[in-house]
């Protein structure tokens, strides 16, 4: 996993939490090389969440387990695979379909296609905008690769739900789940996210203040949307004010005076999240249509 050879004698080492119990392991194989290490242990989401802090520290950043989006050359992003047979059987009525994953599955989806089209199936395996890196790679926050698909139904490779949900929400098409790693296959049902985000909106009916989450990530940062949505926000007799913030939790949101809040920072936080907080968190798309400015809730998306 690690590169044979890295530049700098100090050695920053970020992992997500998934990852982390791994940590001292690579510390180990870091240090026996002749590098000191220095591990973080503060959040790590995505490849949009570097801890800048220890990197003002350090010579080097190893971050784990994503692909590039920030450009620095003290930052070196190491990928994350996980093996897995790529002979699935899907046993689906759709015949034309696309392929999605994430970072960690997406490296063996050629193959995944070679084997679907040998079964009959035709297959689309796109790119998306700079932000991903791959073929099929999709972000919790951004589903590119299907922007201009044909397919009568996605096919998501991968642990979790999260991400196969937000294709369903992005294309408005059917959406099977399969994991590779227990090899089930379920229909994604939207039904019930659905109408949580309902609820979370109907929550913020009636409320006049308003705090619009602003984060300090440089991957999430969209200080522009946030000031849009705070201009939108005082046209509409709403009093608004931009909240800059790090990490979303709710102990740092229950010091604030806010009634609801707007969220511009990473998509997640508002649709993973948000039983996690006492108070409504709602994406832009969900504040225009509070306002009657859009007809239905859609994705919010980055980049």
């Amino acid at each position: 996993m690690i590169p044979l050879e890295l530049e700098g004698k100090l050695i920053g080492l970020q992992l997500p939490d998934g990852l982390k119990r791994r940590a001292a392991e690579l510390a180990r194989e870091l240090e026996s090389k002749g590098y000191e290490v220095i591990i973080s242990a503060d959040s790590c989401f995505g490849a949009c969440d570097i801890d800048y802090r220890l990197l003002e520290d350090v010579d080097l950043l190893l971050h784990i387990a994503h692909t590039p989006i920030l450009k620095s050359k003290k930052i070196v992003y190491v990928p994350y695979f996980v093996d897995y047979d790529t002979k699935i059987e899907l046993k689906i009525e759709e015949k034309r379909i696309a392929l999605i994953s994430t970072i960690q599955y997406c490296h063996k989806l050629y193959e995944v296609k070679e084997w679907l089209e040998s079964k009959g199936y035709e297959v689309e395996l796109s790119k998306g905008s700079p932000r991903v890196l791959y073929p099929g790679q999709v972000l919790g926050c951004n589903y590119s690769v299907l922007k201009k698909t044909n397919a009568e139904a996605i096919v998501f490779i991968g642990d979790g739900l999260f991400h196969a949900i937000g294709a369903s929400i992005y294309t408005k098409k059917k959406v099977y789940a399969y994991n590779p790693l227990n090899k089930q296959l379920e229909v994604v049902n939207i039904e019930n996210f659905i109408k949580n985000r309902y609820r979370k909106i109907s929550q913020c009916f009636g409320k006049n203040l308003a705090g619009v989450l602003v984060s300090k990530k440089p991957g999430q940062k969209r200080i522009e949307i946030a000031k849009k949505l705070k201009k939108i926000a005082k046209e509409k007799n709403i009093e608004a004010y931009l909240v800059s913030i790090d990490d979303v939790t709710e102990e740092k949101l229950l010091n604030l005076p806010f009634d609801f809040y707007i969220n511009t920072a990473c998509p997640r936080i508002t649709y993973d999240d948000s039983e996690r907080f006492s108070k409504p968190i709602i994406s832009p798309q969900e504040f225009e249509f509070l306002l009657g400015l859009k007809e239905c809730i859609e994705l919010d998306e980055i980049g």
